[in-house]
């Protein structure tokens, strides 16, 4: 497992740190350093390449026993690029020339610089590729390559980009490859354009909803398909070290804002990147965003479920305290840093890498993110640190095996209902807070799940329950693999107005949506909400669920109502084949989000279990509150169970329950505090009861 520091941005830090820094970062336990390989730096020519600070530091690791991760940096692009490849500019969506500046936390090298869809860009930035994996993909102590940082490739551009001329028409040959030619796309369409000069891309939200939309996922395939471009290149070099891209977040945290201008998705699209690329990977900075252990863990869970079996690279994990500008912001303690690492493993991750070493120096990050950084917590961090890194290297055999428990329980991520809210309202938040609601109910009572994306649904013959969180926008093909789930005795819960528009942005009439046609019942239409809650009747239960937006009830005429009002159904169930749908009329996600419930979580947990799933593992006590939960995750390495357990605040023991048969010895090891602990044999299965370790967390492994 690499287990790293990112140290060098050049010209940060100055030679001089060398030589101590890279010996304190073997000594401090970590095993690999990262090296960003900035293109604007390494050619500050065309055609003349300087490489000897990497070259030295790449030599200083491996004397001190260190891997290297290579970061290229092909977005930070040379100033020459527009005077070698003329009109290379990028166009924002006023039709206004881009110009380019220095990055503001980069010191040297301009962006968003030059269109990649202008072929003179990319075969320099090709150039670029092919020189830095020809130099270094020999080294001895190369560990992989990340080939493209954060998915950056609009930042400072001022506007909603790209609209120069070879962006437009690659967008128009996009549409007349995805529809078969101007025909199909007048049909699909509902136009009459007589030819493709005709077509523009959408410009902004609150226009027509069919080529915003449209627009927004070419942007996501462009960005895709640019990925696999920079992979090729560097693939036909480097065969034997892993190639990843990351996100500043998971893709399924990108709705897009007018502050920023950027159109949802606009970085790519994760699920795809893996379908590509050997690996996915995400930044994370904790303290700064004031993530506790199910945000985290579901940032993790996001990259996890698009990469599958590909690699889960954490690339940038909060090293130090955050730093903006002249803020101050929240300390990175020893034992919440301690926490990530192993969150990160129980989840799944294979690479873990720190932002950063030394305090930054340059603009609006100056002073901060530091792991061995002046905030008066270095010391003991570096402390800390080592225990981990001995830890996982005299563990290494057994965390590279390790695989999390397989999920039963799904939750659908919809880009098209991304694109469609943000088309109108210009970011697509609604969207994105309705699938964390249930995302973080399901984390904080510890059942493993599995996010689906609406174009990746062979993972759905696993599962015997799906969510469609504010799933509003469905295709043919979509509907079709759903129907054939529920069919076959999976379970649907549907939320208010599922599949009311096409992927063009047509709206449905609520007869005309394939959850009428599937359930036999239909929405009546919107009402306005009278109360932000609704009271359902579930397992003899009354329970109080917060609801938001608008209510649209379902006909009453089948199935079993569990909350209803003058107008009809608000929760249903109705058969549907072997299996059923929940048809909830309204939003239940995202006030739970807001505002937490402990009904919500009933509901959830009901629902699943009524629907099959039953839990390999459970907390028995304490129980979760508002405030606090204790978080596990399990999974096995090498045929021997192991379980994570995350203790909040104030908790100071934990009693465990496991199905029949979970663990086959009478006793675990906490790897992390070295203690013994008793597996007791009940009726119902195995338990275990413990107090939490100084670190306030546990790894048990099977003995």
């Amino acid at each position: 497992m690499n287990l790293g520091v990112q140290y060098y941005r050049p010209p940060f830090p100055e030679d001089k740190y060398w030589e101590k820094d890279i010996t304190q970062i073997k000594q401090s336990g970590l095993n690999t350093v990262q090296l960003w390989v900035l293109w604007g730096w390494v050619e500050p020519k065309p055609n003349q390449f300087i490489f000897d600070d990497y070259d030295r530091l790449v030599k200083l690791a491996e004397k001190n026993g260190l891997g290297v991760i290579l970061s290229a940096i092909a977005e930070i692009q040379p100033h020459w690029i527009h005077r070698e490849v003329p009109g290379s500019e990028m166009v924002d969506h006023m039709g206004h020339k881009v110009i380019s500046s220095n990055r503001r936390e980069c010191h040297f090298g301009i962006t968003p610089g030059g269109c990649t869809d202008n072929p003179g860009v990319w075969e320099h930035m090709k150039h670029f590729f092919t020189e830095v994996v020809s130099r270094y993909c020999s080294a001895p102590n190369l560990r992989g390559w990340d080939a493209w940082n954060e998915l950056r490739w609009n930042v400072q551009a001022d506007g909603f980009v790209c609209y120069c001329d070879y962006t437009v028409q690659a967008f128009r040959k996009w549409l007349s490859d995805k529809y078969g030619g101007l025909e199909g796309l007048n049909k699909a369409w509902k136009r009459r354009y007589g030819s493709f000069d005709e077509v523009m891309p959408g410009k902004l939200p609150d226009g027509p909803y069919t080529e915003m939309m449209t627009f927004e996922r070419f942007l996501t395939w462009r960005a895709n398909q640019h990925a696999k471009a920079r992979y090729g290149v560097m693939k036909a070099l480097d065969k034997k070290h892993p190639i990843t891209v990351h996100g500043a977040s998971p893709c399924t945290l990108w709705p897009g804002s007018m502050h920023s201008y950027d159109q949802a998705l606009n970085r790519g699209n994760d699920w795809f990147f893996a379908d590509d690329l050997d690996g996915v990977g995400c930044s994370s900075f904790p303290k700064w965003s004031n993530m506790d252990d199910a945000d985290f863990a579901m940032r993790v869970e996001f990259v996890k479920s698009a990469g599958r079996d590909k690699l889960v690279w954490l690339s940038e994990v909060q090293g130090g305290r955050a730093s903006t500008g002249f803020n101050i912001f929240a300390d990175v303690d020893t034992l919440s840093q301690q926490r990530w690492i192993w969150n990160g493993i129980a989840c799944g991750a294979d690479t873990i890498l720190f932002w950063c070493w030394r305090d930054e120096v340059f603009g609006r990050e100056s002073s901060g993110f530091g792991i061995s950084g002046y905030d008066g917590l270095a010391e003991e961090r570096l402390a800390y640190m080592k225990v981990t890194g001995k830890l996982v290297k005299d563990y290494g055999d057994l965390i590279a095996k390790y695989r999390p428990t397989k999920p039963e329980i799904g939750v659908m991520f919809s880009p098209q209902s991304y694109y469609l809210t943000w088309a109108q309202e210009g970011n697509a938040d609604r969207i994105m807070n309705g699938l964390l609601g249930y995302c973080r109910s399901l984390a904080r009572q510890s059942m493993p799940y599995l996010v689906v994306e609406e174009e990746h649904l062979n993972v759905l013959s696993g599962l015997k329950i799906l969510f469609l969180p504010r799933m509003i926008v469905t295709s043919e093909a979509v509907e079709e693999a759903l129907a054939a789930f529920v069919k076959k005795g999976g379970t649907l819960v549907c939320e208010s107005e599922c599949g009311a528009f096409n992927p063009e942005g047509i709206y449905r009439y609520p007869e005309d949506r394939f959850t009428t046609r599937l359930s036999g019942v239909s929405e009546v239409g919107r009402r306005h909400v009278k109360s932000d809650h609704v009271t359902a009747t579930i397992d003899g239960q009354k329970l109080s669920l917060g609801v938001t937006q608008w209510l649209t009830p379902w006909q009453k005429n089948k199935g079993t109502i569990l909350a209803e009002n003058e107008d009809g159904a608000l929760i249903s169930e109705v058969p549907v084949g072997k299996g059923r749908m929940v048809l909830c009329g309204t939003y239940l996600g995202d006030p739970y989000l807001g505002s937490w419930t402990e009904d919500f979580e009933k509901f959830m947990k009901f629902t699943v279990r009524k629907a099959g799933w039953k839990p390999e593992a459970e907390v028995a006590s304490p129980k979760p509150d508002k405030d606090s939960f204790v978080y596990v995750k399990w999974g096995e390495s090498a045929g021997k169970k192991m379980v994570y357990v995350f203790f909040p605040p104030k908790q100071d023991s934990v009693h465990l329950r496991f199905k029949p048969g979970f663990f086959t010895s009478k006793r675990a090891t906490d790897i992390i505090s070295k203690r013994k602990i008793q597996i007791q044999t009940t009726e119902t299965g195995r338990e275990c009861m413990f107090n939490a370790p100084d670190w306030r967390f546990s790894v048990l492994v099977e003995e």
